[in-house]
């Protein structure tokens, strides 16, 4: 006999308790209570397929609740169906199958608007795995993802919570009896790749799940010798990013987190050795719009003493 269904939901959140802030713990407990468990009521979990779960998240859509709610609605889904699929063997359902008929957004100059850094978030909070630890390590920390698939466990510094980027991945042709191969090898970085970059405390958090018991000499996202293959993981990054109704790439987590350091008045000189540049190219969407009292209000930071 299988477990009752609000059993599992509960499981599922106590799993959440110690990964995720109670803000965020409160929103899931509150989705699961409003929206997944009338659907549970309605369908019994080991009975739904991919066709009713689309249905009922459109028409969540179509009845005014926000593109962002039912993306969030839907990746808890799925992660309680793994979860369930895990511990208790219930039926596993393919997400991939469920079509949201959400209009598209627009999109901005190579980043992630707020609604969309967000829901990305959350998908990575549901689950600690190697794709995750790469989309927030270039989301909040502005790695390149040769930079990342260069990574050692050795190279995360939870202590002291920093990183030290001293390495990138590349692609080389190896020609040997005229054969040609393509291999993948880990290279030194110089100034001002080569830097030390500060993690977030969440981050820290998350990675110290990621990497426990693991060895320091292995990689970070394989935890194996093997070097990761940069072009994997923007293959799957850029299948999440179709998952997610979101154009979305390791540049433009790379670019958003640049912009929310830049408008939340990040040092310039901080931003630069972080992002390990020496100079910074800045964008401006042409919605942008500024009130003449503001401008004059920033300008007046420079004036000369008079």
């Amino acid at each position: 006999m299988m477990i009752d269904e609000r059993q599992i939901c509960q499981q599922w959140l106590d799993t959440k308790v110690t990964t995720v802030k109670s803000i965020t713990y409160d929103k899931y407990e509150t989705i699961i209570n409003k929206y997944i468990l009338p659907l549970f009521q309605k369908y019994p979990m080991d009975q739904l397929n991919t066709n009713e779960i689309s249905d009922y998240l459109n028409a969540l859509y179509d009845q005014g609740l926000s593109g962002y709610m039912v993306k969030l609605i839907k990746l808890i889904l799925n992660s309680i169906y793994d979860f369930a699929h895990v511990i208790y063997d219930y039926p596993s359902i393919d997400f991939t199958k469920i079509i949201l008929h959400i209009q598209s957004e627009k999109k901005t100059l190579g980043n992630l608007d707020k609604e969309q850094e967000d829901i990305l978030f959350q998908y990575c909070m549901l689950d600690v795995n190697a794709l995750n630890v790469s989309i927030l390590l270039a989301l909040y920390a502005g790695l390149r993802c040769c930079e990342i698939c260069a990574l050692k466990i050795e190279d995360i510094h939870l202590d002291e919570g920093y990183i030290d980027v001293n390495k990138q991945s590349e692609r080389v042709v190896n020609r040997k009896n005229n054969e040609s191969k393509t291999l993948v090898q880990v290279v030194d970085l110089s100034w001002p790749e080569k830097r030390q970059v500060v993690l977030q405390p969440f981050m820290i958090d998350y990675l110290r799940q990621y990497i426990q018991y693991s060895y320091p000499d292995l990689f970070l996202l394989t935890r194996t010798f093997r070097i990761p293959v940069k072009r994997t993981y923007e293959n799957k990054l850029k299948i999440l990013g179709t998952q997610l109704g979101m154009n979305v790439s390791y540049s433009i987590l790379r670019n958003t987190c640049k912009s929310n350091c830049i408008n939340n008045d990040v040092n310039i000189m901080t931003l630069l050795n972080m992002f390990g540049l020496t100079k910074l190219e800045i964008n401006i969407d042409d919605s942008y719009h500024e009130e003449i009292d503001y401008t004059r209000k920033q300008l007046a930071k420079i004036q000369p003493n008079i």
